[in-house]
């Protein structure tokens, strides 16, 4: 289904190692979305954060389409994301995410 909001949530190198958070419980929660396709990778290569996670979504423009979300270590902060995607993701994410949101730059393109 390609306009089907897919997520990436890596649990490689650093993610998914945060002490005192159920990861397992978030990959559930994410899973548990029907219309949402989630894939769990090894790594996004931002593993100066934890707990990364790429929302796809290929209705927006391409500038648009990759929202990048670190730090997601919080229930709320999954909550928040559940919540969103679920209503379509469209528009900014909530203000409970607006914090964790940063560009990707590409490894070749850090400084």
């Amino acid at each position: 289904m390609p306009d089907r909001t897919t997520v990436l949530l890596c649990r490689g190198c650093c993610c998914g190692t945060s002490r005192g958070f159920d990861h397992l419980a978030q990959e559930d929660a994410l899973l548990a979305l029907e219309a949402v396709e989630v894939r769990v990778v090894d790594c996004l290569d931002e593993c100066d954060r934890q707990n990364v996670a790429v929302v796809r979504r290929p209705h927006l423009p391409k500038k648009e389409r990759d929202l990048w979300l670190g730090g997601l270590t919080t229930t709320r902060a999954t909550d928040a994301l559940v919540a969103w995607l679920r209503d379509g993701a469209a528009g900014t994410p909530p203000k409970e995410l607006a914090g964790r949101v940063f560009r990707h730059l590409p490894p070749g393109k850090r400084r």
